[in-house]
């Protein structure tokens, strides 16, 4: 659980076990650091300011030579890659459609590779977190899914992003408190 105090760790590992304690299903947490590296972004957006750098300079001042304008362009290219790699500014470049889809791919492979069953109980549920996206996404099993009212889990989703803008942690909870409740209906302990 990287990028959280640990108070904030002990609370979260709290919840997790009270919410494994209310249900014979499988209950996951998952936290990532990042879904992606989004490594693109910062040298694609260089090459576009670069070059229209270079395209305005070349329009103001039409008697500098191709080789000034050049290594002004190289120049530019440099400094922006740099300075846009930076990993705030990074993600800032990414359009959120991009990092819903990286947190909603990273958190079903995660699901695959942690939480598929391979017993004849198709009841787990796993909440994925990405810090940096800040995001959250529940993959849910067959049975799990099907014992569940219609929208049940994206209720939880919602509700949780919404209360995370203010407590990042306190909305982490709600959520697993709230997977948990829906597991122990469906699944008790």
């Amino acid at each position: 659980m990287g990028g959280l105090s640990e108070s904030e760790r002990a609370r979260l590992r709290a919840a997790i076990d009270a919410a494994r304690a209310s249900t014979s299903a499988k209950f996951e947490f998952v936290i990532v650091p990042a879904s992606e590296r989004y490594g693109l972004y910062p040298i694609v957006w260089s090459a576009v300011v670069s070059l229209t750098l270079a395209g305005a300079l070349a329009l103001a001042r039409p008697q500098l030579s191709i080789g000034a304008g050049f290594i002004a362009n190289a120049a530019a290219f440099l400094v922006l890659v740099v300075a846009l790699d930076w990993w705030p500014l990074r993600l800032r470049l990414v359009p959120d459609a991009v990092k819903r889809a990286a947190v909603q791919r990273m958190a079903f492979r995660e699901f695959a590779t942690r939480l598929i069953s391979k017993d004849s109980e198709q009841n787990g549920v796993m909440l994925f977190v990405s810090l940096a996206e800040r995001r959250l996404q529940i993959v849910a099993e067959r049975d799990a899914h099907a014992h569940a009212p219609d929208g049940t889990w994206e209720r939880i989703v919602t509700d949780a992003t919404a209360r995370m803008r203010a407590d990042f942690t306190g909305g982490l909870e709600q959520a697993i408190a709230a997977c948990g409740e829906t597991l122990a209906t469906a699944f008790p302990a």
